[in-house]
C-alpha cells in the first residue's frame, strides 16, 4: 500500500473509494495500535478512530446529496 497522501488523487476519487480508502487506513492504524509497544498504542487507535470518523462523514455527506 501506498502511505503518502496525494491531494491530487484523493480528489480523483469517488466517495465509495474514499470511504474504501479510510476503511483501510484505519485498519492499517488500528494494526499498529495493537502492535504498537506501551505508551504509541493510544495514538494508533486515535488514528485508526480519526479514519473511520471521516469514512462515516463521506458517506452521510453523500447520502445528503442523493436525491
Amino acid at each position: 500500500m501506498e502511505y503518502r497522501f496525494k491531494a491530487d488523487e484523493w480528489n480523483s476519487l469517488t466517495p465509495a473509494e474514499r470511504v474504501r480508502r479510510c476503511r483501510l487506513l484505519a485498519t492499517e492504524a488500528q494494526s499498529l495500535a495493537d502492535n504498537a509497544p506501551p505508551g504509541l498504542g493510544q495514538k494508533y487507535k486515535t488514528i485508526a478512530d480519526q479514519w473511520l470518523d471521516l469514512a462515516r462523514e463521506i458517506e452521510q455527506h453523500n447520502n445528503r446529496d442523493k436525491p
